[in-house]
């Protein structure tokens, strides 16, 4: 607060707030940027042009050195870059001079292409088959940055190995993860989460359940365990309002024969009021314009339509009070729910 004080000492009333608020926007700024840096977010891509370095004559050996030998390409080290760099950097600006690129002999971009520890991957067996540098990383032909895209993903490879008729099993790449092992998304909230993934249609193999599972797998864990969602509160009232606001939902596992078979036998609880059909048809009352509205219709596809109504006797003429008749000495054969009459009997 002292500082503040001398931050606002003779400033006009109101410049405090303000300040104290940039300055609180100022902490939460650098606490994000640190907590990010923990996490390993904050990397920016790495401003380096492999085309501009191809462009100039220079193959993937002439700086990842041993790549075809070894099972991991080594880092580059300065002193490689520096073979043609030393001279000429000479009178660029610090940010601008390949030294840049280095924490002293530690390549600042190696996380960007790193591979989990359990993956297997070997370069000299790609390369003894016949793969070429841009085949795996394609984007390095056109790319000015070094970040994640420079590596192939799961998917490529994937798409790959079927493309040569290598076998494409979990354990041909993976130590750990295989069809019996939950991948790390599948903890936690995942058993609440998964439906939305899976309506999602996210991309990625990550997101692809045909790689464990199939249709069958869905149906048989829901006919043991139901959606948290299907309570007793559900079967009973909430359902029917979700399946008239996303009925696609319900078709992941419910076909429409479902519901009818379902409602053959147990009516909806507003049907159970015995003033809900005739005489006193009660059910008129939930109608709202227009009359066609799909609510009625979805299980009663047979009924006359409303707008079969009785024409208005000859002696009738437009803008009359219908009410001053019908529903006194005249008897209605339905309930008045405030509907314009005309729009039925015209």
């Amino acid at each position: 607060m002292a500082l503040l004080d001398r931050l606002t000492d003779g400033r006009r009333p109101g410049s405090r707030g303000r300040l104290a608020r940039l300055l609180s926007l100022a902490v939460l700024a650098i606490t994000g940027c640190a907590v990010l840096q923990y996490l390993g977010l904050s990397d920016k891509p790495l401003a380096f042009s492999h085309e501009r370095h191809l462009e100039e004559g220079l193959s993937c050996s002439d700086c990842h050195s041993a790549y075809e030998d070894g099972d991991v390409v080594q880092d580059v080290k300065p002193a490689q870059c520096a073979l043609c760099h030393e001279e000429l950097d000479a009178g660029k600006e610090p940010d601008r001079q390949v030294a840049s690129l280095f924490d002293g002999d530690a390549y600042r971009a190696t996380r960007a292409s790193a591979l989990a520890d359990e993956v297997k991957f070997s370069h000299a067996t790609h390369v003894g088959a016949g793969a070429s540098c841009e085949a795996c990383h394609e984007p390095i032909l056109t790319n000015d940055f070094v970040d994640p895209s420079v590596s192939p993903r799961m998917d490529d490879c994937i798409r790959c190995h079927q493309s040569v008729g290598q076998d494409t099993s979990c354990t041909v790449c993976h130590s750990l993860i295989n069809t019996d092992t939950m991948p790390p998304n599948h903890s936690q909230q995942w058993m609440t989460t998964h439906g939305v993934a899976v309506r999602g249609d996210f991309e990625g193999p990550a997101n692809d359940c045909t790689l464990c599972h199939t249709d069958q797998t869905c149906i048989k864990c829901h006919q043991d365990q139901p959606p948290a969602s299907h309570n007793n509160f559900w079967r009973l009232r909430g359902h029917g309002v979700v399946a008239d606001m996303d009925r696609d939902s319900c078709r992941t596992c419910h076909e429409p024969s479902s519901c009818v078979r379902c409602h053959n036998d147990t009516p909806p609880l507003s049907h159970n009021s015995g003033a809900w059909g005739a005489p006193q048809d009660t059910h008129c009352m939930a109608c709202h314009y227009p009359l066609q509205s799909e609510s009625c219709s979805v299980c009663h596809k047979s009924t006359p339509s409303h707008l079969d109504a009785t024409d208005q006797p000859p002696n009738h003429f437009p803008g009359m009070d219908c009410r001053a008749c019908h529903g006194i000495s005249a008897p209605l054969p339905h309930v008045d729910n405030g509907d314009d009459c005309t729009f039925c009997h015209k």
